[in-house]
């Protein structure tokens, strides 16, 4: 939800440092990239012994087996105001197709997997922004089963980045709340399975309300109050100052909670 920061500029400036015959490498950048790529054979190879592993437990014959890489499906979804989301269907039909021509996957359109679905709401109103959510959520947990027999695991994962600053007095807290509560809605919970086989995350990078400075005690207050539970935080100047990372607490967390500050 909301905006970001653009980092395209440094991303053209060290790709041509790097791959430009006439200018010299750099050590720093050099080292950078052969950081980045052993992460990231790292996290492949992690993700296929995982995927893998989910595979042959959850299928019971041999020919129910699918490649690690074809074994997930992603969707992403994009949150703001009506005349942004015009404003960038607009860029993107214009200038996608010219300058990240591999999103397109040869259509006139971006590809669902590659880009995110955009979404016209103004999160100022929170009966919106729940219809919003609701619609979002409500198609990925019918059932847990996919189209191969295999068990589905569903994970959600809601984004704040420099947009609560923006936001009414209030709203920031009332959405953290709305937020996991359509979540809980929406994840099949029963006595025997709280969370419902579904995992949801909270991160973001804003200004939450009721967290003066950078305090951590009043930020897993604040997280709590709105049926989070905080599992990173840090603090740094700036508009956005408040980072971290929290999951949606179960239902009956929240029942407990609620009974105890009763």
């Amino acid at each position: 939800m909301g905006g970001g920061y653009d980092t395209r500029s440094l991303k053209l400036m060290e790709h041509y440092l790097m791959h430009h015959d006439q200018v010299p490498p750099s050590p720093m950048l050099e080292r950078k990239t052969t950081r980045m790529q052993k992460r990231w054979k790292t996290w492949f190879q992690r993700r296929k012994r995982t995927s893998f592993d989910a595979v042959t437990k959850s299928t019971s014959s041999p020919l129910h087996f699918l490649p690690p890489s074809n074994h997930y499906s992603l969707e992403c979804y994009e949150l703001d105001l009506p005349e942004v989301v015009q404003s960038k269907r607009k860029l993107i039909q214009s200038r996608l197709s010219r300058r990240r021509p591999w999103l397109m996957d040869g259509n006139t359109t971006p590809s669902t997997s590659n880009y995110p679905t955009l979404v016209e709401v103004d999160l100022n109103n929170l009966t919106e922004t729940r219809m919003a959510l609701e619609n979002i959520l409500s198609p990925n947990n019918k059932d847990g089963i996919s189209e191969h027999g295999a068990t589905v695991k569903v994970a959600n994962i809601i984004l704040f980045e420099g947009v609560m600053i923006y936001l009414d007095q209030g709203i920031p807290h009332s959405l953290l709340q709305l937020c996991s509560d359509v979540l809980r809605n929406n994840s099949n919970a029963t006595e025997d399975n709280p969370s419902g086989g579904t995992t949801s995350y909270l991160c973001f990078a804003d200004r939450l309300e009721n967290i003066p400075g950078g305090d951590e005690e009043k930020a897993r207050s604040e997280m709590q109050n709105t049926g989070w539970e905080l599992v990173d935080w840090l603090s740094k100047p700036g508009l956005a100052r408040h980072m971290g990372v929290a999951s949606c607490r179960s239902a009956t967390s929240c029942i407990s909670v609620l009974a105890s500050d009763g």
